[in-house]
């Protein structure tokens, strides 16, 4: 075992530790902060005192929420890098996001659909079809080559940003209904979406997880990959599926929330280094704590009103991006 490897237990705890302590400080801080014996009294007794119902109704959804899309958004910011072979690119610089927003505002308003079970589906779909109209596009332009995947990307995510504001501005009742979702938000979300979204997550990290090894492969050149005896074209269309259904799933029960996906990934690199099974989980863990971190700085930044989560982790992100940008430019 190499001195690498052996610190990988204590990164993990670690960060497990973080989780953790942002999870109990997404309960305890807010408007309200509650002490340790109030968080304990309401989840272990069915009191009916305002503590009890902020806590249980309030708290509880987001501190479980926050965490998943976190590490949603995480592993997917990996996965898409890796096959986009750019460490600028994410699932909002792809325009995923967008085109999960896109879908479920179209299927809201020009199908009724209401149900938050099919809207989960619609969002993976959506971030589906964006993904191979992007890399679709970006092939048929010349090759994929990392540069042309990004201009291609955002060029999606402004145009069907754009869509979702022109049908929400002709269609007026529908904008309040989904102002809230758009703005990229963990509050006031229903614990049922939790719920309906834990089976699309699983299954999108288990893909994850067994995509490890390919993805590993899928770092170099595509003619060094198939000498490794590689299948490209399957792990990319699988790698495709998981990216969109952890980004779908992420978009159905927060909304956008943007830049995750860029962030985490060079974090999760920087600890554990470039190989796809201990970077997957990193990635997993510093995504959780991340979104969990944000949520509770978007409580305070505007004190007493809160700000979209979105917002925060869209500020942290765009400074790491002209970063990024200005190293590739020097």
């Amino acid at each position: 075992m190499t001195a690498a490897e052996s610190r990988l237990p204590l990164i993990y705890a670690g960060l497990a530790l973080l989780l953790a302590f942002a999870v109990l400080g997404s309960l305890m801080l807010g408007y309200t902060i509650y002490m340790p014996g109030e968080l304990w009294n309401a989840l272990a007794s069915s009191g009916t005192s305002e503590a009890d119902t902020v806590i249980r109704e309030y708290r509880l959804p987001r501190a479980m929420m926050a965490p998943l899309v976190g590490a949603a958004l995480g592993v997917a910011g990996v996965m898409v890098q890796t096959l986009s072979r750019n460490r600028i690119a994410s699932p909002d610089t792809l325009g995923l996001n967008a085109g999960a927003s896109l879908a479920v505002v179209a299927a809201s308003v020009g199908l009724g659909i209401s149900s938050l079970a099919v809207l989960s589906l619609v969002a993976a779909a959506g971030a589906f079809l964006t993904s191979i109209l992007v890399f679709a596009l970006a092939a048929t332009a010349g090759g994929l080559s990392p540069l042309r995947i990004v201009l291609v990307g955002v060029t999606f995510a402004a145009l069907m940003n754009a869509m979702v504001e022109v049908i929400l501005t002709v269609n007026e009742a529908e904008l309040q209904q989904l102002l809230f979702w758009l703005s990229g938000a963990f509050v006031d979300r229903p614990l049922s979406l939790v719920a309906r979204n834990i089976p699309l997550l699983a299954l999108g990290g288990v893909m994850a997880a067994m995509l490890a090894r390919p993805l590993d492969a899928l770092q170099t050149d595509d003619a060094t990959a198939q000498s490794l005896g590689a299948p490209i074209r399957v792990i990319r269309i699988a790698s495709f599926v998981a990216v969109a259904l952890l980004t779908g799933a992420s978009v159905a029960m927060a909304g956008p929330v943007g830049f995750v996906g860029l962030v985490v990934p060079h974090a999760a690199r920087a600890l554990v280094g470039a190989r796809h099974g201990e970077k997957l989980v990193a990635a997993a863990l510093i995504g959780a704590v991340y979104t969990t971190a944000a949520d509770i700085l978007a409580r305070f930044v505007i004190y007493p009103t809160e700000a979209p989560v979105g917002a925060i982790t869209a500020v942290v992100g765009a400074g790491l991006l002209l970063v990024l940008l200005r190293r590739r430019a020097a």
